[in-house]
Order: C-alpha cells, then sequence, then structure tokens
C-alpha cells in the first residue's frame, strides 16, 4: 500500500475502534480528500482523523465535518423511515427481513459512520398486494421494478423490497439462496433474520459478487472487518464448507488475507497490492469502465462459441434475458414469449425516450479493448474468483 492508501485504511480502522493510531509517514490528508469522498467515506474519515490527532481547524477536516453532519441528519432520517416501515410491517402481519445496509449500520460504533444508499428488504412476493398500500400510506411511491427488486422511494428513504437474495441470472448464487426465505431461521413477531454464518455467507457472496462484476469499494472492505470483528464466534468451519459449494472459498481466504493486511498490519504480498488497488481504484461501486469490462467478460463465459469481449458486450445489450427484462417490460411476466418481440421494439423505445443511456451504452462499447477484456478475465482468476454460471 501507498502512503494515502495507508492513511485512510488507518482512519477507517481508528474510527471503529476509536484507538489514536498513528499515521503513516508521508500521509497528505488533502491528497487524500477526493479518494475519501470518491469511496463516501467522509463520516469514518473525520471521526477517525480525529481519533488520530489531526487538528479539526485543518481544511479538509472542514469539509469532512460539514459532509459529516450532512451525513448524520440522512442517516437519521433513514433510519427513522425504517423503523416506520419495520412497524407497519409488523403490525400488518407483514413477514420481512432486513438486509446488507439497514443491518450493518447497528454494527458500527455509531450509525452515521457507515453511510447507506438504500434499504433492503427481503419480503415474500405473495404479500406484495398487501404492502403496496402499507408502503403509499407511509408516503412512499413506486419506482420500478426488476428481477429481483421492487423499487420504492420517499425524500428520506430509498427502499429495495427484494423478492430474491440473488438476481436471477446470477445463476450460480441464485441457484445456492433461492429466494433466501429457507435462511430466515430467526424470527421476532414477522421480522426474521438468519444466523450470523448465514448472513456472513450471503454478505460475502454479494461482495465477491461486486467484485467480480465491475468493482467494489473500500467500505465493503470495512464492512468485512466489522461483521467478522462483532460476531468472534462464527463457527468457520461451516462457513468455508458452503463458500466452496459457491466456489468462492479461494477468493475468501484471499479477502481474509486481505483484512489481516488492512487491519492487522500483516505483510503484503504482489496478490494483495492488486487487490489492494483494485479496490481503491473503484469507487464506491466501480466505474463505468470498470463495469462494462466485466459485462464483457460474463459474456465471453456465457457465450457458447467464442466471441471477443466487445461483441459479447454488444450482445448483451441488445438481447438481454428474459429475467432481466421482466421488471421493466411487464408483458413479460405473463408471456415470457414475447421477448423476441421486445428485443425487436427496445432500440426504438431506448432511442426515443432512454437516449442518453443509448449513449452511455455506446461509450463503454467504444472503451472496450480486448485486452482489458483478457486481462480482467486473468485477474479475477488470480483473486480465486471467475464467472461460473
Amino acid at each position: 500500500m501507498n502512503a494515502t492508501q495507508r492513511g485512510i485504511v488507518t482512519l477507517l480502522k481508528s474510527s471503529v475502534t476509536g484507538e489514536s493510531l498513528a499515521l503513516p509517514e508521508g500521509f497528505d490528508l488533502e491528497e487524500a480528500y477526493p479518494m475519501i469522498r470518491r469511496h463516501h467515506m467522509a463520516t469514518m474519515a473525520y471521526e477517525g482523523a480525529r481519533n488520530c490527532g489531526i487538528s479539526t481547524g485543518h481544511p479538509v477536516m472542514q469539509k469532512l465535518f460539514q459532509s459529516y453532519c450532512k451525513a448524520y441528519l440522512v442517516s437519521e432520517g433513514q433510519m427513522e423511515a425504517f423503523g416506520r416501515i419495520c412497524a407497519a410491517f409488523d403490525a400488518n402481519g407483514i413477514d420481512y427481513m432486513p438486509l446488507k445496509g439497514c443491518r450493518m449500520k447497528l454494527r458500527y460504533p455509531k450509525p452515521e459512520l457507515r453511510m447507506m444508499g438504500d434499504a433492503d428488504i427481503l419480503i415474500r412476493l405473495e404479500q406484495y398486494d398487501r404492502i403496496i398500500p402499507i408502503m403509499e400510506g407511509l408516503g412512499f411511491q413506486a419506482k420500478s421494478e426488476s428481477d429481483h427488486e421492487l423499487v420504492w422511494t420517499s425524500d428520506k428513504l430509498y427502499v429495495e423490497l427484494h423478492k430474491r437474495l440473488i438476481p436471477s441470472y446470477n445463476k450460480n448464487f441464485h441457484g445456492y439462496f433461492g429466494d433466501g426465505w429457507q435462511l430466515a431461521k430467526e424470527k421476532e413477531g414477522t421480522r426474521y433474520s438468519m444466523t450470523a454464518e448465514d448472513e456472513w455467507i450471503y454478505l460475502f457472496t454479494h461482495f465477491a459478487k461486486h467484485y467480480r462484476d465491475g468493482g467494489i469499494g473500500c467500505r465493503h472492505v470495512v464492512d468485512l472487518w466489522v461483521y467478522l470483528r462483532t460476531n468472534p464466534g462464527l463457527d468457520e468451519t461451516f462457513v468455508r464448507a458452503e463458500l466452496k459449494k459457491l466456489q468462492l472459498l479461494e477468493f475468501y481466504q484471499n479477502i481474509r488475507q486481505l483484512l489481516e493486511v488492512w487491519f492487522a498490519d500483516a505483510p503484503a504480498d504482489e496478490k494483495m497490492e492488486i487487490m489492494t488497488n483494485f479496490v481503491f481504484d473503484s469507487g464506491s461501486w466501480g466505474v463505468a469502465e470498470s463495469r462494462a469490462v466485466a459485462q464483457a467478460v460474463r459474456g465471453t463465459k456465457l457465450s457458447s462459441v467464442r466471441i471477443s469481449g466487445k461483441m459479447a458486450f454488444l450482445l448483451q445489450n441488445m438481447f438481454p434475458s428474459v429475467e432481466t427484462l421482466r421488471g421493466k417490460y411487464r408483458v413479460l411476466k405473463k408471456a415470457p414469449w414475447l421477448l423476441p418481440v421486445v428485443w425487436l421494439v427496445r432500440p426504438f423505445y431506448k432511442l426515443l425516450f432512454e437516449r442518453k443511456s443509448l449513449l452511455d451504452k455506446k461509450k463503454s462499447l467504444d472503451k472496450i479493448d480486448q485486452k482489458e477484456v483478457d486481462a480482467r478475465q486473468q485477474m479475477l482468476n488470480y483473486v480465486g474468483l471467475d464467472c461460473n454460471f
């Protein structure tokens, strides 16, 4: 790790542990600030910097403090809105299981340290007709639907009501998790949760999916570390056996080593340096170019014949699967056999109503280089990941 990376990790670690830690020689908060913003880590960076003795009068600290105040208000609004949803579901006999960020926030010393883009909640699809008026009564509006989620928004919270834990087009992972309700083993009223081991496997699989599909940022590496800190008694034998079924065991071992490098000062070898750089270069969820390259890798692996990454990207965007399109084109729910018709109509629809999206796809296509596609596949294999479908 270079001084900027090591310094940022030190700030993040300090924000969780509350310790005053020595920052690496050569660390410059001014130089680190753009990276902190890209990864949406302002609250943790501010908290850690205070713990580590950086003056609150520092110009960057003043910027971070402003971000902290905004994030605090957003976090409070999110948790209040999330609490109202939970209370309404409980009162109306709606089964639900909170996932990911809305649970992770409570594992941090302060909820605002873990910024959250949306609240993920698993629901039973057969109860959705009863959920609609509840959400509307709480001031939410239905926004969109995809293969695995129904999106609702309000002025305080973006909610993803999950039909299933993993999109059905991620066939390898979906085959393991199904809709997820078989993992709902603990219950309090109508609120369900997984065992600590099952939740950890799910969180790690979600992490791996995003790492593979374009990149994932520092916040999610910290999530893994925080989860382990707050669940010291995990049954590792069970976890590793299940991750082996998911073909994620090698990647898991590498990530566990990465956590040791980041948060326990273990020495970093070449693989750990490559993984660290990939995470830092990714921003929060990967940049557009990286996601396009990942989609090209995926398309190449899915194809029954050898095709170029650029052609794979083009074909995937021209002819998405019925699972991918069903949420947007509702006619496919009742008549999936109309998929070829949707393929024909879709380019004209995009040209008329989604021109920017079309142009963005074209830019991504133009930037795809086969050498990059091959290099990404090699890198994924190197760290223990593959597009196994």
